[in-house]
């Protein structure tokens, strides 16, 4: 008699490996890897209690997402940061989002945006003890929810994937004098536009909105680079 398979303990695996891969993205997207820093597969390993199979795979994962590089015969390395690459994600998240925010005000319907706009106005209280790194989350889900309205499914994975790359800079730029008050400003003119579903003049504004400037991404660099070796100031 043919022997059957064992799907469970093929469940089991897959589940390890997701687990291992979420646990080293967070570490990634927080740079506990330092820019250029080679991963020891055997340190992390015991780190997680896992074998190195999952962290390899993890790893590789990693690469293709853009956390990683992979040398032949040398292994993983964490990605490295310039004020190039930090304003080239974020043109990049800009050009999403606008091309997003004309269909959103095609497809979404009026709950959806009443939805959408209250995930902004309820989660970020602006006071003399903001906690920035909350806003920086409801800031994510207030645009991820705009994209949602899109209704298309490869806008919203690849803005997914951009904000990975991009969560640790997005808390300093929110941090920034340049941005704290200019924000709120720039969220009401956008809900007014979803509001009338005004889809070129909302995109316009979402594009400026999301936008570094050279000199702006520098900052933003040198503070992220000093916050990784240095710690974060009190």
């Amino acid at each position: 008699m043919q022997k059957t398979a064992k799907p469970k303990k093929t469940a089991r695996a897959a589940d390890s490996v997701e687990k291992v891969y979420d646990a080293v993205k967070e570490l990634a997207v927080e740079y506990r890897f330092k820019p250029g820093e080679r991963v020891n597969e055997v340190e992390l390993a015991t780190r997680l209690s896992v074998s190195r199979t999952p962290v390899r795979e993890a790893l590789n994962r990693l690469a293709r997402d853009g956390f990683m590089s992979f040398v032949p015969n040398r292994g993983f390395y964490a990605r490295d940061i310039t004020p190039e690459g930090v304003q080239e994600l974020y043109e990049l998240r800009a050009a999403i989002e606008r091309a997003a925010f004309r269909l959103a005000c095609q497809r979404g319907t009026d709950a959806e945006i009443a939805e959408t706009i209250a995930i902004w106005q309820n989660n970020s209280n602006l006071g003399p003890t903001t906690d920035w790194a909350k806003v920086a989350e409801a800031d994510e889900a207030f645009h991820i929810a705009i994209v949602m309205l899109s209704k298309n499914g490869r806008m919203l994975n690849a803005l997914e994937g951009v904000n990975s790359l991009i969560r640790f800079f997005r808390r300093i730029d929110l941090e920034s004098n340049r941005r704290r008050g200019g924000t709120y400003d720039e969220h009401a003119a956008i809900i007014e536009c979803l509001r009338r579903r005004d889809g070129d003049a909302g995109g316009e504004l979402i594009e400026r909105h999301i936008t570094l400037s050279s000199a702006h991404a520098v900052e933003v660099t040198k503070e992220g680079l000093a916050r990784i070796f240095f710690g974060r100031p009190d």
